[in-house]
């Protein structure tokens, strides 16, 4: 990934789709776009001065606890897109930051997120303690038709697969990465949904974290349009996912 080392208020970087980050159809996986975004939004974050290691000098870390993306489709091997973040607004213990990505000048993905600031050593949300005042916000700037939201958590789903918390499933904050999530949920889905690239948006609420060696349940329900996904630790759902559909 190309990201330059000089700080903007929107920021930039590219990216050469490599063939590790495809599928089947060449095209890029989602997991791994998401993957994509979180590390320009850590660049940006680390030149803005509240990097991981500046957060936590008061125990204090970024997680993602909301996010829509909408795609008109996926980029594919040895394509290069570019990525674009910014700050919409930042105060509290809440900060919502956008993207938008582009493939030759023409926008294919946005995405509209939500940011907790978390104590780190009493697991709990807390107002940020870094000044950032320095930080131009643009909170008419919208990446998306519509925001990320609350998702729908009474809908009836059925049990899937259950998957126990692994090594590889962890991050810096010792819980599941966010990105793992939403892996695990499309690697349950139909084969044909995947490869004929028919998600056309995704909104992803986190309400719980999960660690290493948890057991977790995940559950589903499909119709034409939409696809919901619900990770439970015994009854309390952790994590909730809604995928829109073309039709």
């Amino acid at each position: 990934m190309n990201l330059p080392d000089k700080f903007s208020s929107i920021y930039k970087g590219s990216c050469e789709i490599t063939i590790d980050q495809c599928a089947l159809n060449s095209k890029m996986r989602l997991a791994d776009l998401l993957n994509v975004l979180q590390a320009v939004a850590g660049k940006h974050s680390d030149l803005g001065g509240m990097s991981y290691d500046d957060m936590q000098k008061n125990s204090q870390a970024w997680v993602l606890s909301s996010m829509r993306l909408e795609m008109e489709h996926l980029p594919q091997w040895h394509e290069t897109i570019e990525v674009e973040t910014w700050i919409e607004t930042l105060s509290g213990i809440k900060s919502i930051r956008d993207f938008n990505v582009f493939l030759n000048g023409h926008k294919i993905v946005g995405a509209n997120s939500l940011w907790v600031v978390l104590n780190t050593e009493k697991r709990r949300p807390e107002s940020i303690a870094i000044p950032h005042n320095h930080l131009e916000k643009y909170p008419e700037k919208k990446p998306t038709i519509q925001n990320f939201s609350r998702i729908d958590l009474t809908k009836n789903t059925q049990f899937i697969k259950e998957h126990q918390v692994v090594y590889s499933d962890l991050d810096a904050l010792n819980h599941v990465n966010n990105v793992k999530y939403v892996e695990w949920c499309l690697d349950c889905l139909p084969i044909k949904i995947l490869q004929k690239n028919t998600i056309k948006a995704i909104d992803i609420n986190y309400l719980k974290e999960l660690t290493y060696h948890q057991k977790a349940a995940i559950f589903y329900c499909k119709n034409d349009k939409e696809v919901y996904f619900y990770i439970k630790l015994d009854e309390t759902i952790c994590f909730a996912m809604k995928l829109e559909l073309s039709t």
